[in-house]
Order: structure tokens, then C-alpha cells, then sequence
């Protein structure tokens, strides 16, 4: 018999679709699921359905009691929670429907099954605790004190969203890993599949790739805490991606104050750092950056035009000058580089391998340089009257070129002629013909 277990889903829909895909390849018997449907990810309702429908067996996790228990509980976990953690109950909660509420309601905290002879108990955490992760740390001792109580030859578990395969005191223990929001820095999804003839049990771990930038997108859009974004990009926890989230906002914040200082036309700079961070964001499919290199964007998008401070001309010089002067700004020395560079190349010329600065970064910088160059310049073009015409970007793909849709309020038509005469560069980043058109 060979059965497929997966768990910690966290809404993660396109996770899970990949997934599932990657399971029917492999011709197993039976899908098992150890819970926690939801939480995090952007997708609760239509992730329950899928699983519902997909699953032979499937139990509650914590995360999905928390969140069927959240209309009794919000006034208390307000008080006493995390607010990012109790908005992920109460998104979820609002999120899904009376059907798939009934069904998480419905569910066991555990299940005893059979497979090729051997007694199997799924858990989401441990055979005594739901919310007990089982890891390879944990102590074999603790392992060996739940093989003698639980009655069974395999325990399948989730929760601690590692994959594990451990054999004590007769008893194999199986993390699943988890689909949704894998920890360990890979953000691939995670699942195992198990085996089991004649006794004998063989288990396999999988790690899918799947489209992580529509999982993130999709989060962002609804309005998830950005750290929830970062877990799913980065493949971290969540006190390590909020860290992570805290060092950007250190940064950004550093950079704001310095523009201040350099006297910023702070409206046109705050249209064109959001602009091209929905460009960026819309074109991920293409350019294949992630998390890193959007922050130095944005960072570049903050400081783009503080040369100005010493005059229109070469402002763009100056502003490369300035960051790369500055103290203030908590960036590394290569951090701090590509994201002069970046802000250097908002106008004129685009790189070029005789410019100092830019000759000095490795080829994998060169390239982020160029594109992200290339987005901070058709964003520049798009506010050319400062007047956040601009409200919102589309991106749709041709044969040979990439179509850049503009929604504006009112009369865009210098917006338009700017970001075209400046679309060089991302073109030659992308490698495809770019247009630009008002919607």
C-alpha cells in the first residue's frame, strides 16, 4: 500500500494545487491529511473544499480549532495575542464558508487507520498534544515515552512544518512537512509518501516547486501582515521572517529620513516607490527576483531623486553619490551598492560596464541592477507630471513583448510618452519588446 500524508496547508492554495498534482503523479492509494487547513495564506475556503473533496482521511489542527473557536475567544486573544496572529484567525474565520466550517467542525483531533498490516495514528501534533511539534531535535527519550503509549506501529504527524522520518522504540514516527508554509529555508512544499509492504515501511519526502510570488501576491492583496508574505517567500518561521520584516522597516525608514533631509517632493516619490512595486510585483513571473532584490526597490525608489538637492543637473549622479556617502542608512556595503545603482539609472543612461560603481558588482548584481533599474524607470516616466495620475498597472504577455496597462485619472498622455522613451532598459532586462498603454 502506498499513501501519500501532507499537512499544514495554511490556506496556501497554489501550494496545494501543486501538490495535489504532484501526488496523482506518483499513483497512490490514499491522500491523508494531518490538518491545519488554514491560517496565514489567502485561501482558506477554497483550500478546505479542495482537501475535502481530495483527502481520504483528514484531522483538525490546531490552527483550524483556533479559528472555529475564534467568535468565542477574540476579546480575550486581543488582549493577551499576538494582533498579527489573532488577524489570521479571524481572516480565516470571515473567509470561509458555513460549508467548510461545518466540515473543519466535523473533523477528529486524531485517526487510527490500517495500512499493509500495521496500525498507523495520525496527529497533527503529537499522540499528546496537538500543538507538540516532533522534529529530528526532539529528544529520542521523549520519542521512545510516546512509542510505549500510543498504541500503534506508525505515528504521522505535522505541525512543527518539518519533515521528519525516525524510528523508536519500534514505533516509526513520520513528519509530513508542510505544504503551505514550510520552515527550514526552503519555501518549496513539502509532503511524504509512505509505503508499507510486507511490515516493512519505506518513506519518502517530497519538496515541490510551485508559483510562490502568486501565493505572496495573493496575500498581500487581501491585506495579511507582510510577515505572513515573508514565510512563505523565505521558508521561515514566523519570529525569523518577522525579524527579517523588522531590519526592512529599520532600512526603509532610514532612507525615508533621509530623503527628508534632501528636501524629497515626498508625493511623487511615494507614486513612483508604488508603482514600481506593483510593476515589479506583476512582472514576477518574468524576471524571477524575489524578496531581496524588492526591497532594494524600494529602497532605490525611496532615494531616487534626492540629487536634486544640489541641483537638476545629474541629479541621478548625485543621488548614487549621496547613498553610497551616507551613514545613516543601515545596508551593507553590497546592499548599499546595487541600491545606489539602482537609484543612479532612474533617468539617462542605462548600466553600462565602464560605469565605476556598477563594474564593481558581480554578474548576479549586474543583472538585478538592470532590471530593477528598468522598473524604477518606466514607474519615474509614469508620474512625469507629478500629478499620481496613475493609479494602478497591469502587465499583459505577447508573442516577442511584454504590454504594460495603465488605469489613470485623467489625461496620462506625458505619463505615457515618458515611460516609453524610458522603457530601454527594462526591455533589454526582460529581453522582450515593452509597451506601454492607457486602459
Amino acid at each position: 500500500m502506498k499513501v501519500a500524508m501532507l499537512g499544514d496547508v495554511h490556506a496556501n492554495l497554489p501550494a496545494l494545487e501543486a501538490v495535489l498534482a504532484d501526488i496523482d503523479a506518483r499513483g497512490v492509494d490514499a491522500v491523508w491529511n494531518v490538518g491545519d487547513f488554514v491560517g496565514y495564506g489567502a485561501h482558506p475556503d477554497e483550500v478546505v473544499a479542495l482537501l475535502a473533496s481530495r483527502a481520504n482521511v483528514s484531522i483538525m489542527g490546531n490552527y483550524d480549532r483556533k479559528v472555529l473557536s475564534f467568535p468565542d475567544k477574540k476579546d480575550k486573544w486581543l488582549s493577551s495575542k499576538n494582533p498579527e496572529k489573532v488577524h489570521a484567525f479571524q481572516y480565516a474565520w470571515e473567509h470561509l464558508s458555513q460549508a467548510g466550517l461545518r466540515y473543519l467542525a466535523s473533523l477528529p483531533a486524531e485517526a487510527r487507520l490500517t495500512a499493509g498490516g500495521l496500525s498507523v495514528l495520525l496527529v497533527h501534533g503529537s499522540p499528546r498534544a496537538e500543538d507538540e511539534p516532533l522534529t529530528d531535535d526532539t529528544p529520542e527519550s521523549r520519542l521512545a515515552d510516546l512509542a510505549a503509549s500510543c498504541d500503534a506501529d506508525v505515528v504521522v504527524c505535522g505541525h512543527s512544518h518539518r519533515p521528519m522520518f525516525r524510528e523508536v522504540g519500534g514505533v516509526v514516527f513520520v513528519g509530513t512537512g508542510s505544504v503551505g508554509r514550510p520552515e527550514g529555508g526552503d519555501r518549496r512544499a513539502c509532503y511524504a509518501t509512505m509505503e508499507v509492504d510486507a511490515g516493512r515501511v519505506g518513506v519518502e519526502h517530497h519538496r515541490v516547486a510551485y508559483d510562490v510570488d502568486e501565493a505572496v501576491q495573493a496575500i498581500r492583496a487581501v491585506g495579511q501582515p507582510e510577515a505572513f508574505a515573508r514565510m512563505v517567500l523565505t521558508g521561515q518561521g514566523y519570529q525569523q521572517a518577522r525579524g527579517d520584516q523588522a531590519r526592512q522597516e529599520e532600512v526603509i525608514a532610514a532612507a525615508t529620513g533621509l530623503a527628508g533631509r534632501c528636501g524629497y517632493d515626498r508625493p511623487h516619490t511615494e507614486q513612483v516607490t508604488r508603482l514600481a512595486l506593483v510593476l515589479f510585483d506583476k512582472l514576477a513571473a518574468q524576471h524571477g527576483l524575489g524578496e531581496p532584490e524588492r526591497f532594494f526597490l524600494h529602497c532605490a525608489a525611496l532615494l531616487h531623486d534626492i540629487g536634486w538637492c544640489e541641483g537638476a543637473k545629474a541629479h541621478h549622479k548625485t543621488a548614487m553619490r549621496l547613498i553610497l556617502a551616507d551613514g545613516t542608512i543601515p545596508l551593507d556595503e553590497r546592499e548599499r551598492a546595487v541600491v545606489a545603482c539602482v537609484a543612479r539609472y532612474h533617468r539617462k543612461a542605462g548600466p553600462r560596464a565602464t560605469h565605476e560603481c556598477f563594474a564593481e558588482l558581480d554578474d548576479e548584481d549586474r543583472r538585478t541592477v538592470l532590471l530593477l533599474a528598468g522598473v524604477l524607470r518606466v514607474a519615474d516616466g509614469l508620474d512625469y507630471t507629478h500629478g499620481a495620475l496613475v493609479r494602478d498597472l497591469g502587465v499583459e504577455l505577447r508573442p516577442g513583448r511584454v504590454e504594460i496597462v495603465c488605469r489613470a485619472d485623467g489625461d496620462a498622455a506625458g505619463e505615457l510618452a515618458s515611460a516609453r522613451n524610458k522603457a530601454d532598459v527594462l526591455a533589454r532586462a526582460l529581453g522582450r519588446e515593452v509597451r506601454l498603454r492607457v486602459e
